[in-house]
């Protein structure tokens, strides 16, 4: 099968995959969809969308050693994944609540070019993921 071929069957798969999952139950799945990001920038926002997270988290919640560890962990292994885009870690990782500004600027350097952070916060919220967050991030809009 030539590459053409094989580009052509993707396509058609693709398209498929598409009619069969349900738009209104997986609205973040097809936006990535949607949108061609690559494996590489949805692992990429899922990092910064578990780092807001903490970070919104930290704002209110109790200490817990146990998910400290866990944290400091996980940003140790984000930080060798993709060097977080250039974004220094002092200021993705400061101690204040995210905005919904900060959030676009990572969406930015993240996500394929036609990506509107809105949108992206909506569609995560309709599917249940981040939910807090994205009404913090929406709120700060």
């Amino acid at each position: 099968m030539s590459i053409e071929e094989q580009l052509e069957l993707l396509r058609y798969q693709i398209k498929l995959i598409r009619t069969v999952v349900a738009s209104d139950e997986y609205p973040y799945f097809m936006f990535l969809l949607d949108h061609d990001f690559t494996e590489k920038q949805t692992r990429s926002l899922n990092d910064v969308l578990y780092i807001l997270n903490r970070r919104l988290s930290e704002q209110t919640a109790e200490r817990d050693e146990q998910l400290d560890i866990f944290h400091r962990e996980k940003i140790e292994d984000i930080k060798r994944r993709n060097e977080l885009f250039s974004v220094p870690d002092d200021y993705l990782l400061k101690g204040s609540a995210p905005t919904f500004e900060e959030f676009a600027s990572l969406v930015k350097l993240i996500a394929p070019i036609d990506v509107n952070p809105l949108y992206l916060l909506k569609s995560l919220q309709m599917q249940g993921m981040y939910v807090t967050l994205c009404d913090h991030l929406l709120n700060t809009k």
